[in-house]
C-alpha cells in the first residue's frame, strides 16, 4: 500500500494560506505582497486566476532519495517511466524493452523485443496507466497499443486507424482515448502558431471529436520556402496526461487546463514574472545548440538561427506533468548555469500546493527533432510537436521519478520521496 502523499498534508495548509476574491497572497517581499489569487466556477469548471505564480510564498517540497540506477542499470534512451500502485516502477528503454523495477529498484522483470509481433516493438513512444489500470505501451512507428498486466504479459493490442500522427495522453475504459493532433498544414509568410488539438477518439477512430485547442509551436515562414525557421525560446503548447487526467498548457503566461475523461474541471490563468534572456545568455545557448551539429553544418544552421528572431524573455513556464491523483506540475524555464528546475505543483482544482526542486534533465536536441537527412539536406517534417522532454517522468503518491544524464550520455533513474 502506498503512503498517503505528504503533499496532501502541505495542500491543506496551502489552502488555508490562499486568498480568494483578489486579495494579496501571503509572502514576503514585493513580489509575494503583489501576488493575488482569485477563485471562481463556471459550468461546473473550477477557474483559479494567479497574478503572479512566481511571486507567491509557497511551501518549499524536500525531498529524500530512495535509489539511484546508476550503478546497477545500463539504460540506452528511455522513452517513459510510470509507476505501479504498489510504487514498483515500469520504463521503456531503448525504443524496444520494458523493464519492471521493484520499490527498492531492482529489476523484477523484462519484456519486449524489436519486431512487429505481439510484444514486440519498433519504437515506444510512451507508457502509462489507462483508467481502469491497465498498463500499456505506444509504439509511435507501428502507431498500436499493447496492452499488459503487472508481470508483462501482453493481454492485448490494438492499432489506430483513420488519423496521422498523434499523441495519446489518455486511455479510456471501453477504448477511447484522449489525444494531442498537430495538423499538417502549409502556413502563409510571418509568424505563425499553428493550433493544437486536444481530441476524443472512439476505439476505432471513426468518431473523433474536438474537445479544444490552443496556438502550437510559435515558428517564421520565410515567403516562398518550404521550411520553417523557429522562434527563438517562442511560446509552444505543452501537454501531458495520466490515468484519468489530460493537461494541456501554454507557455505565454499561466495558462492551463486539466480535463478528466472527457470534462474539463479546472483551469489556471494568469502570469509569471518575466525573466529576461541577457546577450550574455543568448550567446550560450546558440554556442551550445550549434555545438551539437557536425562542423560542416553550423554555418548553416547559424544562418538559419540570424534568419530567425528571438523572445527577450524565458517562456514562462518549460515543463508539464500531471500526477496520479490529477494535480498539475509545471517547470520553470532553466537556465543554463541552473543545475536545478523549479517545479510549482498545484491541486487537481488549481490551488497552488508548493515547490520543489529537482535536477534538470537537458535533452540532445538533434536528437528530437523533427526531421531526417535526405539528398536535398536536412528536412523539416511537419508533424505533431514533440511534447517538452525534461526530467520529471511521473509522480505517485509521495514517489517521484526523473530522468538524468551522466558525464558520458548515459541515462539512469533517480526516485526521491517528498517529505515535509
Amino acid at each position: 500500500m502506498v503512503r498517503a502523499s505528504c503533499c496532501t498534508a502541505i495542500l491543506a495548509l496551502a489552502v488555508m494560506g490562499c486568498v480568494e476574491s483578489g486579495e494579496p497572497a501571503a509572502g514576503s517581499g514585493e513580489a509575494a505582497e503583489n501576488a493575488t489569487i482569485s477563485v471562481s466556477d463556471s459550468a461546473d469548471v473550477r477557474i483559479v486566476h494567479i497574478s503572479d505564480v512566481r511571486g507567491l510564498s509557497l511551501p518549499r517540497l524536500d525531498t529524500r532519495l530512495v535509489y539511484s540506477t546508476a550503478a546497477d542499470l545500463l539504460l540506452v534512451r528511455v522513452g517513459g517511466a510510470v509507476f505501479l500502485p504498489d510504487s514498483s516502477l515500469l520504463l521503456a528503454d531503448g525504443s524496444t524493452e520494458i523493464i519492471f523495477l521493484d520499490p527498492d529498484g531492482q529489476v523484477q522483470g523484462r519484456t519486449g523485443r524489436e519486431g512487429e509481433g505481439p510484444g514486440e516493438y519498433l519504437d515506444i513512444a510512451r507508457v502509462g496507466v489507462d483508467a481502469d489500470g491497465t498498463l500499456y505501451a505506444y509504439d509511435r512507428r507501428q502507431r498500436r497499443f499493447t496492452f499488459m498486466d503487472s508481470q508483462g504479459t501482453v493481454t492485448g493490442v490494438r492499432n489506430i486507424e483513420r488519423i496521422g500522427e498523434i499523441v495519446p495522453l489518455v486511455h479510456l475504459a471501453g477504448g477511447e482515448m484522449i489525444a494531442v493532433f498537430e495538423p499538417r498544414m502549409r502556413l502563409p509568410p510571418g509568424l505563425q502558431r499553428p493550433p493544437l488539438f486536444l481530441l476524443r477518439g472512439s476505439q476505432t477512430w471513426e468518431d473523433v471529436d474536438t474537445l479544444g485547442w490552443w496556438p502550437g509551436k510559435e515558428r517564421i515562414v520565410p515567403p516562398a520556402q518550404d521550411r520553417w525557421h523557429p522562434v527563438a525560446f517562442g511560446a509552444t503548447a505543452l501537454y501531458a496526461g495520466r490515468g484519468p487526467y489530460a493537461a494541456v498548457a501554454t507557455t505565454d503566461s499561466l495558462d492551463v487546463s486539466l480535463y478528466e475523461g472527457l470534462a474539463p474541471v479546472a483551469r489556471i490563468r494568469g502570469g509569471a514574472s518575466p525573466r529576461e534572456i541577457t546577450a550574455v545568455e543568448m550567446a550560450a545557448w546558440t554556442d551550445l545548440f550549434l555545438g551539437m551539429y557536425p562542423e560542416e553544418r553550423r554555418s548553416l544552421e547559424r544562418s538559419r538561427l540570424e534568419d530567425s528572431t528571438g523572445r527577450e524573455a524565458y517562456p514562462a513556464f518549460a515543463a508539464l506533468t500531471v500526477d496520479a491523483g490529477g494535480r498539475i506540475w509545471l517547470g520553470d524555464y532553466a537556465k543554463l548555469e541552473e543545475q536545478e528546475r523549479r517545479w510549482t505543483v498545484f491541486s487537481s482544482e488549481g490551488r497552488p500546493v508548493g515547490t520543489l526542486h529537482l535536477p534538470v534533465f537537458r535533452p540532445e536536441w538533434v536528437q528530437i527533432r523533427a526531421g531526417a537527412m535526405t539528398g536535398y539536406g536536412w528536412v523539416e517534417f511537419e508533424t505533431t510537436i514533440p511534447g517538452a522532454e525534461h526530467e520529471l517522468l511521473d509522480v505517485l503518491g509521495d514517489r517521484v521519478a526523473i530522468l538524468r544524464r551522466d558525464d558520458l550520455a548515459g541515462e539512469f533513474i533517480e526516485v526521491y520521496e517528498v517529505v515535509r
